[in-house]
């Protein structure tokens, strides 16, 4: 492979290996659940929803203080023990309960939604659905494999450069500011949404847009900035021309003038 082909494409593999990378992280078991959590509390309101339901809640505990209490009103299916229930703080509460609903969701995507006769169909044009799809177990499971691969290809691509003569490291920096500059504009995308929108859902899905875009850009950043740095520093350990040679360089004799012939 040419040289130049081989730094393109390098540089195109480092953009997508790091979208990859923040595709892994997202979709993590500790960050959607998170995220999915915090759906599923903007779909229910959860701090008007728990106030009004929260004396229903500590007396169905109290009925079955050894066992479970299941949540009928809440999106995705909830059970909680019904002694951590009794007498809980609502703060306490509410966060258990918005942690169920995001381990729900992680779980099962979309298909732990479910409406007032059982799974609830959500049509195709639904925020939610793509939402709690792309940052379902399935999803990472996807993120999981497309890693490694990209970052194989990557591999091949650096030894491609290194075996022609060629450093790897002006391609890898340029694709990493690309992948920066990419989630940045996602990044304000979603900022500029989430103050322009009315719904308090589409405005938590802007949110956790900007989550992910801001993780994405985190990496995307600290990958250029080791590679200017290191560029830098070559730069600056590179030796210039000098007039003079250097102190340890050891002098070449003069030659020595031989013995003058006599003239006839």
């Amino acid at each position: 492979m040419r040289g130049g082909a081989a730094g393109l494409l390098a540089a195109l593999a480092t953009a997508i290996a790091l979208f990859a990378l923040a595709g892994y992280q997202v979709t993590s078991a500790t960050a959607a659940e998170r995220l999915l959590g915090r759906l599923a509390a903007a779909l229910v309101e959860i701090d008007r929803w728990l106030p009004a339901h929260r004396e229903d809640i500590d007396l169905l505990a109290r009925a079955v203080p050894e066992g479970t209490v299941d949540l009928d009103d809440l999106p995705v299916d909830v059970a909680l023990p019904a002694a951590g229930v009794i007498d809980a703080e609502e703060a306490a509460l509410r966060d258990r309960i918005v942690a169920l609903m995001g381990e729900a969701l992680y779980s099962d995507g979309k298909d732990a939604f479910r409406g007032e006769e059982g799974a609830a169909s959500l049509g195709v044009d639904e925020p939610a659905r793509w939402t709690a799809t792309l940052l379902s177990a399935g999803a990472h499971r996807f993120w999981q494999a497309a890693l490694p691969l990209t970052l194989l290809v990557l591999l091949a691509l650096v030894a491609s450069l290194l075996h022609g003569g060629r450093s790897p490291l002006l391609p890898l920096t340029i694709g990493a500011g690309v992948a920066a500059a990419c989630s940045l504009a996602v990044w304000l995308l979603a900022q500029v949404g989430e103050a322009a929108l009315d719904s308090a859902i589409d405005r938590e899905i802007m949110l956790i847009l900007r989550d992910g875009a801001w993780i994405g850009l985190r990496n995307a950043a600290a990958v250029a900035a080791a590679g200017l740095a290191i560029r830098a520093l070559l730069a600056l350990a590179r030796p210039g021309p000098t007039a003079w040679p250097a102190a340890d360089q050891p002098q070449r004799p003069e030659p020595a003038e031989g013995p003058e012939t006599p003239s006839a």
